[in-house]
């Protein structure tokens, strides 16, 4: 009897050490951070990260771009480390930086940052080099910092969405050249027939973009443009002419009404005006853009309105066109964070315009535009590009750079 109740209170101290072991390692792996399960992803989109933390997708893109939570953007979508994230909702992201997986580090990693050794001790801030000296190509960056630099594939799309925050700038210098040709009546050596005229120009364009609230920026440009002409019908000539002139200033301001979310589009909208600095009579106007993210591209769409002024110039009356129309689509693909193309198709309505009880011939134009957008060095990027006219009875091409750079 003793040896049995003996036993009992041996198996009674077993069961007693193994609860005592279980509660042991259960307040170790607390302490440490429970370790993740293998069906949860170490990298998560913005929805997932949304449902996650239960919020609005739209509101934590906005905290991610204002760089109030850890977050990495690559390419146009966001993405998020869930242990990260997690841990700077605890408030003890800094202390949990150490326990990440190496590959959940370059999970997160993009536009080149470097990421310090899982050994290393965590400091509550990156080292900063000297005054005056490059920061090493090999200096730390926190986890989940948004890069400074902007994307290719954002500055392909500068046109369309408000990408910048208050005293934020971009500006753009384009060299262009195109080249039209148009048939029209003309009469030479006593007989009717097409002429071919043949135009040729040379284009500079000049334009800034400033932000100066948020979601809200102006812009203003101008352009300047050297024009050579010549007419002739078979192998008569009838004409050549050169000139050069200012396409006069165009000023305006972008606003986006709606942030993208999830089955919603960006909507921006815009108001021009154009001063001219020649006989070109004033105009004011108005658009709206769609701009959407589909994973790998972004789509857009546009359309905007323009209505000018009658204007007497040296006691007679300016003719052309008081409406035009315009609509606008396309995408942009980003290949990597510094390299992009997009691709535009547009279409130019205008209407017609009354003189003396005459009515002006309406004409429409439609071109097809590709671009390729590069980075070159920080806040420096290279635009070339090509259109081709789409409509019409000649043809016409333009070609050209521009070089973005925003500071």
């Amino acid at each position: 009897m003793a040896e049995v109740t003996a036993r009992l209170h041996g198996w009674r101290g077993l069961r007693v050490a193994v609860c005592c072991a279980c509660v042991l390692a259960a307040t170790t792996g607390a302490a440490n951070g429970s370790p993740q399960r293998q069906d949860e992803p170490a990298v998560l989109t913005l929805t997932e990260a949304a449902d996650l933390l239960r919020v609005d997708a739209n509101e934590l893109e906005r905290l991610a771009e204002q760089k109030a939570l850890p977050a990495r953007r690559i390419g146009s979508s966001w993405r998020f480390n869930r242990a990260t994230l997690l841990a700077w909702l605890n408030g003890d992201w800094e202390a949990f930086r150490p326990a990440l997986t190496a590959r959940e580090l370059a999970a997160v990693t993009a536009g080149g940052a470097a990421v310090a050794p899982a050994q290393q001790p965590p400091t509550a801030s990156p080292p900063t080099a000297p005054a005056g000296q490059d920061k090493p190509a090999g200096q730390d960056k926190p986890i989940g910092e948004a890069p400074e630099e902007r994307t290719a594939e954002d500055i392909s799309l500068r046109g369309q969405r408000v990408l910048l925050r208050r005293r934020q700038a971009v500006v753009d210098f384009g060299q262009f050249y195109s080249r039209s040709q148009n048939l029209q009546l003309a009469v030479a050596d006593d007989r009717l027939g097409l002429a071919t005229i043949e135009q040729g120009t040379f284009s500079s364009l000049l334009v800034g973009r400033v932000g100066i609230v948020n979601e809200t920026e102006v812009f203003a440009g101008t352009t300047f443009h050297y024009q050579n002409s010549h007419a002739f019908l078979g192998s008569t000539s009838l004409a050549d002419g050169v000139r050069s002139e200012f396409g006069g200033v165009s000023v305006g301001v972008r606003h986006t009404l709606l942030r993208e979310a999830t089955g919603r589009p960006d909507v921006i909208a815009s108001f021009d005006a154009q001063i001219p600095t020649g006989d070109a009579p004033y105009a004011i106007g108005a658009g709206v853009v769609l701009v959407k993210s589909i994973d790998p591209v972004v789509l857009f769409a546009s359309t905007g309105y323009h209505h000018r002024f009658s204007r007497d110039v040296s006691g007679l009356p300016r003719v052309g066109p008081q409406e035009t129309f315009d609509v606008s689509f396309g995408y942009g693909l980003a290949l990597n964070d510094t390299l992009a193309i997009s691709m535009a198709a547009s279409g130019l309505f205008n209407g017609t315009a009354t003189f003396d009880n005459a009515t002006s011939r309406r004409t429409d134009n439609f071109t097809l535009r590709f671009a390729l957008t590069s980075w070159l060095r920080e806040g420096l990027y290279i635009e070339p590009s090509v259109s081709l006219g789409l409509g019409g009875p000649g043809d016409s091409f333009a070609m050209g750079v521009t070089i973005p750079y925003s500071f």
